[in-house]
């Protein structure tokens, strides 16, 4: 037998000390046989008890290495008897929690991908309608053969935008798209912004307002992912806006940062839809927003392209009343 544990060596030790004693003992005649009794049941009761530990010790050397193998190690040398209930306790509710969180992203992948179908079968139905009906004769309809085209075409720039969309999302969420980051103007790019959704604005009779309260125009990021930012918090105000409503981007001094908030007065969020707000394809409006148009993935994306730049996107709304989208970046690095 090989002494390779502190408990067998220490059994060893035992038995070979309690052996030399009684067998002293006997040898000599100054003892009665009650007391050779007593010395043989006493190495016979410790023998027992260290076999049974070191069959305990073992038994529980075997649960061990399966916890250390799921660890990602195989260390077992911090062995102790009596941590064995709280770390296996440990273990448990660490696999407990993940299995939950693999439940949620079981079921937000199946969510998701529901979501992707609907949306896209919204399109390809309408562009298999119109078809359809200029093959059935529609394309001799001088009042029908060009209008079904354009509505078909429509239909596949909204299936390009999807796509385009939730490409954006993939890269962002696997960091392929890395951040250019640089100092820029961003009064500039509020402006583009308000350049390109003047029309959408006018149509809904929303005005668009710049309130500048920073003492610095110049902040450090990624232009063309914050301009993609404002395009879609800003087309999302007019959306959901009232009309003769406003729109109103504002920037405040932070130190050496500066927060950026869009606000307007528009229809406003209700609480129940603010947890959910930033999900890709949820809609506070579904009707609204499939009218005016839209993929539903916007906020998802401004959420990614804030949490890349290491800072939060924070909402505050009243429903009714309307909504403010901040968030912060930092200012002009040399």
């Amino acid at each position: 037998m090989k002494l390779n544990s502190p408990l067998k060596f220490s059994l060893f030790i035992c038995l070979i000390i309690t052996f030399y004693v009684a067998l002293y003992i006997s040898i000599e005649s100054k003892t009665n046989s009650f007391f050779l009794a007593i010395i043989l049941l006493t190495l016979f009761f410790f023998s027992i008890f260290y076999l049974l530990k070191f069959q305990f010790y073992e038994k529980i050397k075997i649960i061990y290495k399966n916890i250390y193998k799921f660890k990602g190690t195989s260390n077992i040398y911090d062995l102790n008897l009596e941590n064995v209930n709280i770390q296996a306790e440990q273990w448990a509710d660490q696999k407990e929690e993940e299995l939950i969180k693999m439940k949620e992203n079981e079921n937000y992948r199946r969510e998701f991908i529901g979501n992707v179908s609907h949306e896209l079968k919204t399109p390809i139905f309408n562009i298999q309608g119109y078809i359809q009906t200029l093959i059935d004769g529609g394309l001799q309809d001088e009042n029908v053969n060009l209008k079904y085209l354009k509505r078909a075409n429509l239909s596949v720039d909204r299936m390009i935008n999807i796509v385009d969309d939730l490409e954006v999302i993939s890269q962002l969420e696997t960091n392929e798209d890395v951040l250019d980051l640089d100092n820029f103007n961003i009064v500039d790019v509020i402006n583009e912004a308000f350049d390109q959704l003047e029309m959408k604005a006018n149509n809904m009779n929303i005005s668009l307002k710049l309130s500048k309260e920073s003492n610095s125009e110049i902040v450090y990021a990624d232009r063309n992912k914050i301009q993609q930012v404002f395009m879609n918090l800003i087309s999302n105000s007019i959306k959901y806006g009232k009309n003769n409503g406003v729109t109103n981007v504002r920037l405040f001094d932070m130190t050496d940062k500066m927060l950026i908030e869009v606000a307007d007065n528009g229809i406003g969020i209700s609480e129940e839809a603010l947890n959910r707000l930033f999900e890709r394809f949820y809609r506070v409006d579904k009707n609204r927003s499939r009218e005016i148009g839209g993929t539903g993935l916007g906020l998802a994306i401004v959420k990614h392209i804030i949490e890349a730049h290491q800072q939060t996107i924070n909402v505050r709304s009243t429903f009714d009343v309307g909504s403010t989208f901040s968030f912060i970046l930092e200012k002009e690095k040399n």
